[in-house]
């Protein structure tokens, strides 16, 4: 593996240096925008599989979409779900009308939850077998109140919208203000999705109930162990989207991901609190430039990638006369439509 690593950065240093350097004449290419977005476009390869998938209703809303595989599985569930060539939805009882909305959501949920906890006794449903007991909450948008509650590890089996935020933590080694370094972690090998491949220093889903910038603290403290008086330099920069598959091909994943940024001091060092990481370490910024634009399958976990991506353009480390770059531009940000509960293009 080390010996793979040092063939790709070798390929791939050329192209990065002058990126970085000063970047490309205008109507040139060194061939690492159109790099990256081979990597980003792999990791956004779902958008017309959710646009003839199954959707998913609650109360007559769309809320997700459904994949053939699973919706042959929640067929099963007659008594719940009415499942069609078009639509999954999701079975009211009339009784639930005169409850009000905080009832007719716990009963919802109780519904929709027993089932979820007999594929996951039956292990017929491989992401059910991450159970994480984190309360996921389904709704049109993300200022939306929840029409439902899920567990999060069930989220792709109905293609539901889901906000994560991860964090951008890098070293300005020069004592300029462009970073010279960024901090990774290496995921647990005993996670259930994408073990061992690199990830950003703390990121996380935002559960139901929780704030963005709450959700971004507690997973820098949780994951990296980064207390709250370097937290509170988080800087919220914007966020990516995009519409992908689940890990085992079973469900649609409609992502929107706020990013942070921090720059942390140069003494400091990262610790793997809670078990999600096996390791922490400081790459300079022209190496993650150089692995993200080697193969899309290798290194990083998909949407880190998409995430890091965002943070070389941010901080130009990939100039603006490279080709394909607009087109990057875009690509980032590809998802949001499903996330908002309009239908796909």
């Amino acid at each position: 593996r080390p010996h793979m690593l040092l063939i790709v950065l070798l390929s791939c240093t050329t192209a990065v240096h002058g990126a970085t350097a000063g970047g490309a004449a205008a109507g040139t290419s060194s061939g690492l925008a159109q790099a990256l977005l081979a990597r980003v476009r792999a990791n956004d390869a779902g958008a017309s599989a959710a646009a003839n998938a199954r959707r998913f209703l609650v109360g007559g809303t769309l809320l997700g979409r459904v994949l053939p595989q699973a919706a042959e599985v929640l067929s099963g569930f007659p008594e719940v779900f009415d499942v069609d060539h078009e639509s999954v939805k999701l079975r009211e009882d009339p009784a639930w009308t005169s409850l009000g909305a905080e009832a007719t959501l716990g009963a919802r949920t109780a519904r929709v939850g027993q089932v979820l906890q007999t594929l996951r006794a039956q292990g017929t449903v491989p992401m059910l077998a991450g159970w994480r007991d984190e309360s996921f909450a389904v709704r049109p948008s993300f200022y939306a109140s929840p029409a439902l509650v899920v567990e999060r590890a069930a989220g792709p089996l109905f293609g539901l919208p889901a906000y994560g935020c991860f964090t951008n933590g890098f070293v300005c080694a020069d004592g300029g203000d462009r970073p010279t370094h960024v901090w990774l972690g290496r995921r647990s090998r005993t996670k259930p999705t994408w073990p061992m491949l690199l990830d950003c220093v703390a990121a996380g889903g935002i559960a139901a109930g929780q704030s963005v910038s709450s959700a971004m603290a507690r997973e820098c403290l949780e994951e990296a162990g980064i207390p709250p008086d370097v937290s509170a330099g988080l800087r919220p920069v914007g966020g990516v989207s995009y519409t992908g598959f689940n890990e085992d091909g079973w469900g649609i994943k409609s992502d929107v991901l706020f990013t942070f940024d921090l720059q942390l001091p140069a003494s400091f060092q990262p610790v793997a609190v809670d078990g999600e990481m096996e390791e922490f370490m400081l790459m300079p910024v022209e190496q993650v430039a150089s692995l993200l634009a080697s193969s899309p399958d290798q290194h990083f976990k998909p949407n880190v990638g998409v995430v890091l991506i965002d943070f070389l353009i941010r901080y130009g480390f990939v100039a603006p006369d490279e080709v394909g770059y607009i087109e990057l531009l875009g690509a980032l940000r590809s998802g949001t439509r499903l996330a908002h509960g309009r239908e796909p293009l």
